[in-house]
């Protein structure tokens, strides 16, 4: 029967750092814009391994994230036009809740991209 994956591994020994607040948002950082686990990236740095890719989670397409940021102001303002225009009651919770929606985007693809939203 095949062990599963944690008791297969080969590294069993677990190193600890501690580090501020800002030195841990840095490593975070430098990690996720290679796409590997801090592990990885501590690793690489310390003993010359070439990180694997991370599997979990892949990096954020930035272009693509920048490119769906760049819409969404437009598209914002152009419910906002509408909802300024129309008399339909309905329409307008619809266009609310739209709204409501293209900000949540908004601040999750610029916390995505390491920015304040």
């Amino acid at each position: 029967m095949a062990r599963s994956g944690s008791e297969n591994r080969q590294r069993q020994i677990t190193l600890k750092a501690r580090f501020n607040e800002q030195e841990a948002a840095l490593v975070k950082a430098q990690a996720d814009a290679a796409g590997v686990p801090v592990a990885g990236l501590i690793r690489y740095a310390l003993l010359d391994q070439t990180p694997l890719r991370s599997t979990r989670t892949p990096p954020i397409d930035r272009e693509f994230a920048a490119r769906i940021l760049a819409v969404l102001g437009p598209l914002a303002y152009s419910l906002k036009e509408a909802r300024a225009q129309g008399n339909h009651e309905h329409l307008s919770e619809l266009i609310i809740a739209a709204q409501r929606d293209l900000a949540e985007m908004r601040t999750v693809l610029l916390l995505a991209l390491g920015r304040e939203p």
